[in-house]
């Protein structure tokens, strides 16, 4: 039977997993996550931070009324606990969305074949209305349009949220712009876009970016402030803005964001009627 993926090559979802303290991923996931966090480590932190920061932004628009999300980039849906007993440290997007609203549509949306195939696994005994598919945020329209994200109830007149969790420097800032402002022309008055990317001031961000591009995995590329902020073009703002999301906490005053020499940073735009 042919291996529909190469587990030779690093991952970053499968990376990701790793820092987590998941099982899901390979030797050479493990290795090229070592060697980041050799250079970076505070890697795993900021990885959970991004993690509980979706998971309050989710609520939080949930709390607002939305009933449909679409999370791009998911990787795995997981809420692993450090203990038996305990909390989980955070919650997928479908947990987070159902336990504000009971119902809702959830399809998770990932490129790396193996996201996806574990994702359907973890979720096969679950609602119809949470599916994952295979898909790339550079095409939106095959997303919303797919049979399985349709069949689960999705509807572009509703208002929904778009999850884009660490993805968009995945991709240079002229084509994150332009993901955004396809995301912004496309979904209803009243929706929301949830925004994280990794960020580094001056040399920390030419080292964040070539720390990851030197494990043989996706190329990933070093956006200034500005093209961060950039990303967010044509949204509502939810205060306290964009901020390290380990800061984010919804409808807090807007604050002024500390520029550390590395972080991610996040926040949540709602779509105006134009």
């Amino acid at each position: 039977m042919t291996t529909p993926f190469d587990t030779s090559k690093p991952n970053i979802a499968r990376m990701y997993d790793y820092w987590l303290g998941g099982k899901d991923h390979f030797e050479a996931d493990r290795r090229a996550a070592e060697a980041v966090r050799g250079t970076r480590p505070n890697v795993a932190d900021q990885a959970l931070d991004n993690k509980k920061f979706q998971t309050r932004a989710v609520s939080y628009v949930a709390g607002h009324g939305v009933q449909q999300f679409v999370d791009i980039g998911s990787g795995l849906p997981t809420s692993p606990v450090k203990e038996e007993g305990q909390a989980p440290l955070w919650q997928s997007t479908h947990e987070a969305a159902t336990g504000v609203v009971p119902d809702t549509v959830v399809a998770y949306v990932d490129y790396d074949p193996v996201a996806v195939l574990h994702s359907q696994v973890l979720l096969a005994k679950g609602t119809s209305r949470v599916v994952a598919i295979s898909g790339d945020m550079r095409d939106p329209a095959a997303i919303f349009g797919h049979h399985e994200v349709l069949g689960a109830g999705f509807d572009l007149r509703e208002p929904a949220c778009v999850i884009l969790g660490c993805v968009l420097h995945f991709v240079d800032a002229e084509t994150a712009g332009g993901i955004v402002g396809q995301l912004t022309g496309m979904l209803a008055p009243g929706s929301y876009l949830v925004i994280s990317v990794g960020y580094g001031a001056g040399k920390a961000g030419t080292n964040f970016a070539s720390t990851y591009n030197a494990q043989d995995g996706p190329r990933i590329y070093a956006h200034s402030w500005e093209q961060v902020m950039g990303m967010f073009n044509g949204l509502a703002l939810v205060p306290p803005g964009v901020v390290d999301v380990s800061r984010w906490q919804a409808e807090q005053p807007a604050v002024t964001p500390t520029r550390r020499s590395d972080m991610i940073v996040g926040g949540v735009g709602q779509v105006t009627a134009s």
